[in-house]
């Protein structure tokens, strides 16, 4: 006994696309964007801190590979990256406390019947003042950074 064989009128389509999924519909609104750069940080985060992990664990295998391990980080293009690294870690960090605060339902206000066409979320006043206002504070955080990197620099 066997199954029936269904005769489809519509083409389906694998919906498998895994990580090519999350730029694949960035077509849509200014939230998919903060949700794929918040993934993106988040991985290079994680990579951060396994070379950060490496670097320092390097330290076990005695002083002279310390100081070699420490003579190769310490030149101006790990600087930058280092810098990239901490606008990375200001953005996860800022939008992080946004969706927290969007999950919560803070500043949403009443939920309304989804009804066609849908509304959007950050077209709505608060959302978009929250966005406004992480975007001033993750600016403001990033040049005390810069300005901290750039004495490491001048000294």
């Amino acid at each position: 006994m066997g199954f029936a064989k269904r005769d489809r009128k519509y083409k389906t389509r694998n919906n498998m696309t895994g990580t090519l999924g999350w730029i694949g519909h960035l077509r849509m609104n200014m939230e998919r964007y903060l949700f794929f750069l918040h993934r993106v940080t988040g991985i290079g985060l994680v990579a951060y801190l396994i070379l950060h992990i490496i670097v320092t664990s390097s330290r076990m295998y005695g002083e002279s590979t310390y100081r070699l391990t420490e003579s190769v980080i310490k030149n101006p293009y790990a600087d930058i990256g280092l810098f990239i690294v901490m606008a990375g870690l200001i953005f996860h960090g800022v939008n992080g406390i946004r969706l927290i605060l969007n999950e919560y339902g803070f500043l949403l206000g009443k939920p309304t019947k989804p009804v066609y066409p849908y509304r959007e979320v950050l077209k709505t006043r608060r959302p978009r003042l929250l966005l406004l206002l992480m975007i001033v504070i993750g600016i403001i955080l990033l040049l005390i950074v810069g300005y901290e990197l750039l004495l490491v620099w001048v000294i």
